[in-house]
């Protein structure tokens, strides 16, 4: 799930996504359509971003954006807020028309351009309102794979250079490449954000902790805390066992008590402290990510008692 974001520092990038109050319509027609594209225009001109992809659906909208400035959340006030006001006027309504905040996700320079442009390219298909990305208009597609419907506004270059340093044969790669999301269903690369939040190695992670670390508390965002100095697997397993009554975490026994343990164990270090869900498999001997993924929807899904259990061990490890 997006998150909202207030970490910025210069040269960050971000997936970002505007959704509308209630999941309401932030389009009507394609006047709203061509001024909400012309009011993104403004704002990375305005800002001096880097965009590198974008879509706009009916009750949302996903940027792909690079702030050399550090200034997202100053250009996304500007852009959502312009925004609003001309819908209000034109729609003659008052109040919210984006749901809260901002969401998304914070994104590593290296080795995610590609996912994270197609995935935002498929939207459209997913939300099965097209069948293809060159068929919807409301979208930095068209640029990618045609010369001539390129945006001025828009960065092509990081995403296809990734396939090849002539542009041509990077523009027919890059459609290659989609269309190959569109016979074989990706997964969301955004899945496996560490904390639901950082899409990036270890490594980059890391350095957002760093960052977090030097960052005073923000009540409004549970996961700034997520990404701050966390507990080692060893440590939250012990912890868990130990409140179980256990020497250590107890593995393929059946048993609902030790499997309680176990998916506790698994959730504290998944959701609350943004471990990933290949080190928690192996600390904890799930099969595969897919059984940890489990593991943690059976705690989502029970019983206020096991939740307050898992805020005091959340508390004791921090």
């Amino acid at each position: 799930m997006a998150r909202p974001l207030r970490i910025q520092f210069p040269g960050a990038v971000y997936h970002v996504i505007s959704r509308g109050n209630g999941r309401r319509p932030i389009v009507r027609d394609d006047a709203d359509r061509q001024r909400r594209v012309d009011w993104l225009r403004r704002a990375v001109e305005t800002y001096g971003w880097q965009l590198h992809s974008w879509v706009l659906m009916t009750n949302h909208e996903h940027l792909f954006v690079e702030t050399p400035e550090g200034n997202l959340s100053a250009g996304m006030q500007f852009l959502n807020g312009s925004y609003t006001g001309y819908f209000n006027r034109r729609h003659r309504r008052a109040g919210h028309l984006f749901q809260g905040r901002f969401k998304g996700h914070l994104v590593e320079q290296e080795g995610y351009f590609l996912e994270v442009s197609r995935y935002i390219h498929l939207n459209p298909v997913r939300a099965r309102i097209a069948d293809r990305p060159g068929v919807y208009p409301w979208s930095s597609y068209h640029g990618f794979v045609r010369v001539r419907k390129k945006l001025a506004w828009v960065c092509y270059d990081k995403v296809l250079a990734e396939f090849d340093r002539q542009p041509s044969a990077a523009r027919r790669a890059y459609r290659r490449f989609v269309r190959a999301g569109i016979k074989e269903r990706q997964p969301s690369p955004f899945r496996q954000a560490i904390g639901g939040l950082v899409l990036g190695s270890d490594c980059f992670a890391a350095r957002i902790r760093r960052l977090v670390d030097n960052t005073p508390d923000d009540r409004e965002v549970p996961d700034m805390k997520r990404l701050r100095s966390r507990p080692e697997m060893s440590q939250i397993s012990a912890a868990v066992a130990a409140h179980f009554g256990y020497d250590d975490i107890p593995w393929a026994t059946g048993c609902r008590s030790d499997d309680a343990a176990r998916a506790t164990a698994a959730y504290l270090a998944r959701i609350r402290f943004g471990h990933s869900t290949k080190s928690v498999a192996d600390a904890l001997h799930y099969r595969d990510s897919s059984s940890v993924s489990h593991a943690v929807k059976r705690i989502e899904s029970s019983s206020g008692e096991l939740q307050h259990t898992i805020d005091q061990l959340e508390q004791q490890l921090r």
